[in-house]
């Protein structure tokens, strides 16, 4: 059902189920599965479209493992994916294709598009880097930037640029506008205009893979054309409202999807805060001295306001915020149409290798350029604020004081100033009463952490990490399953203690294989003292047995539960946990 995207152990694709097989035969059906291929030369000539036979044996996709990690499952499930499965190379082979099997079968050729586009990025002359960028910006293919990168983008405000959006398929329709403007403004020149305009829109919404955000906006594009054609052109809000109800109608699970929201509401934002914003300073219309500096305001209110209109979903979300966006939106963007024509001149002439390299050339040194300026952002102080709590009800009252202040500033009435401030007071009481409740927590948890194990005691504002010495060096292991949640508890600060060390102070104690956490006494078996407890150890005398609360056998270490019953008296066996383990502390 799509392009299919390797990783490092894994080629993972979403399928549509035909048929499947069991004791009885074959039984025709109709569902969505995500399947994980080992990687091989098979997985490398798949292509979208392709019919598989699978022998595997499907498995609800991970859940919610520890307190307010990212739910993988709710994930697949809003995107119609209930099942997933995993394959070796000897498992599946491809088969025959049918006409009548997929009914996405008319997508291939954009598909297919998407492929060649890519591959002919990656002859070029770009360093890895580059290539990826050049894909994310054309195509939306992310699979090729690395994590710095997208870090880079991230602190400096300009992720948006790597996510094909509204902002891409704009320059797009600009384009293709300028290559027809020679034709003149007659009525019969506009029309051609605008349906050659339409096509390219919509031509290049299906090669980068129909993301909710282009959809919004080639679905807008479209309504503002033929009005356009018809001489009736809409309102904005309008349009946004029809293209959110037709995608919604289409396509219900799109309500879920972050790119979808982050889309409407940054549209929303544009279209509520962009003109107040510019009333705020005036600038003369007339002048050609006075034409840089509209140009700088016009883009400074367009991006605050579409951060703005973001702004609850990010730190919802996301729990950060980028402090020198404006800078890079102010110097990067504006110049977007040139950077996306660029890497269109370059895959458009890959067949004359000497314009390709004067294009490869000229696109070196902009991505040289704005690499350069990400970076010099990234080293500004607080060029990213961490670690900042939103929940449901703030994200909510802080939506609301926004829309407020919007409509206060379009009708300039009193009551919008006093319900703003009514508002940002309610919202600082919800985050003070939030920490206050933070100072007063006294909670265990015990990770489901795969290879590793840890366990950490959230004691007020810090925390202590007990955990094995590979967790213990280097704590980013296990951050996908502990970071959301410490910021949800509002942690300041953690104290990192690999066991079998000694530590001690009025809060935790740690002595070998034995942590006092608060009131819980949590004893650990790994392979250093499991040898005791095996098959054939002598087993303790029962009143030597030492008592604890928890007892956590850690991931590769076998210990026998009768053994282990006998050895100690404790109120929780943990082992190979599949969920955390959270318990009150006091």
């Amino acid at each position: 059902m799509d392009t299919p995207h390797p990783s490092t152990h894994s080629v993972k694709v979403p399928a549509e189920v035909e048929a499947f097989r069991d004791s009885l035969g074959w039984h025709t059906t109709r569902g969505r599965i995500m399947v994980f291929l080992q990687p091989s030369a098979s997985t490398d000539s798949l292509r979208y479209g392709d019919r598989l036979c699978l022998h595997a044996r499907l498995s609800l996709p991970n859940g919610e493992r520890n307190p307010h990690q990212f739910d993988y499952r709710r994930y697949l499930r809003h995107k119609g994916i209930l099942w997933q499965c995993y394959t070796d190379s000897n498992s599946w082979t491809t088969l025959p294709p049918a006409n009548s099997q997929l009914s996405t079968l008319n997508l291939q050729f954009p598909k297919a598009t998407q492929r060649r586009l890519v591959e002919r990025l990656r002859r070029t002359a770009l360093t890895p880097t580059q290539q990826g960028i050049a894909e994310a910006l054309l195509l939306g293919w992310r699979d090729d930037l690395d994590p710095d990168t997208q870090r880079q983008f991230r602190d400096a405000g300009i992720t948006h640029l790597l996510c094909v959006s509204g902002l891409h398929v704009g320059i797009v329709a600009w384009l293709a506008g300028l290559l027809l403007l020679p034709l003149g403004m007659r009525r019969w020149a506009r029309t051609l205009r605008g349906m050659v305009q339409m096509a390219a829109v919509w031509l290049f919404v299906c090669i980068t893979g129909m993301a909710p955000s282009t959809l919004r906006a080639g679905v807008m594009f479209s309504f503002l054309m033929l009005g356009d054609i018809a001489g009736r052109r809409g309102t904005g809000l309008n349009n946004l409202c029809t293209s959110a109800v037709l995608l919604l109608l289409v396509r219900p699970g799109l309500l879920f999807d972050l790119g979808f929201q982050l889309s409407y509401s940054a549209v929303l934002g544009i279209m509520a805060l962009m003109r107040p914003l510019e009333r705020l300073l005036r600038i003369p219309d007339k002048g050609l001295a006075w034409w840089l500096p509209r140009k700088v305001w016009g883009y400074l209110c367009l991006s605050t306001a579409a951060q703005l209109g973001t702004l609850p979903l990010v730190l919802y979300h996301f729990h950060q915020f980028p402090t020198w966006f404006l800078v890079a939106n102010v110097t990067v963007v504006p110049f977007a149409a040139l950077l996306l024509g660029t890497v269109m001149a370059v895959v458009l002439t890959g067949g004359w290798p000497a314009l390709c390299s004067a294009a490869t050339a000229l696109l070196r040194l902009e991505l040289e350029g704005i690499d350069a300026l990400t970076r010099w952002i990234g080293t500004l102080p607080c060029a990213t604020l961490d670690s900042l709590y939103c929940d449901l009800p703030l994200a909510l009252l802080l939506a609301a004081t926004l829309a407020v202040a919007a409509y206060g500033l379009h009708t300039r009435r009193r009551w919008t100033l006093a319900a703003v401030l009514a508002l940002l007071l309610a919202a600082t009481g919800y985050s003070t009463a939030v920490d206050l409740r933070a100072e007063r927590q006294h909670t265990v948890v015990v990770y489901a952490a795969g290879r590793h194990w840890a366990a950490e005691y959230l004691c007020g504002r810090t925390s202590y990490l007990v955990a094995d010495s590979a967790v213990a060096a280097d704590p980013a292991v296990i951050a996908y399953q502990r970071d959301n949640l410490l910021v949800h508890r509002r942690i300041r600060h953690t104290t990192v203690l690999p066991v079998g060390a000694r530590w001690s102070d009025s809060r935790c104690a740690l002595s070998g294989h034995a942590a006092q956490l608060g009131k819980v006494r949590l004893m650990v078996v790994d392979r250093s003292n499991a040898r005791p407890f095996g098959r054939y150890a002598p087993l303790p005398h029962p009143a030597a047995k030492p008592h604890c609360d928890i007892l956590l056998v850690a991931p590769g270490c076998w210990a026998d539960s009768t053994h282990l019953a006998a050895a100690f008296r404790y109120d929780t066996l943990v082992h190979y946990p599949t969920q955390a383990l959270v318990v009150a502390a006091e």
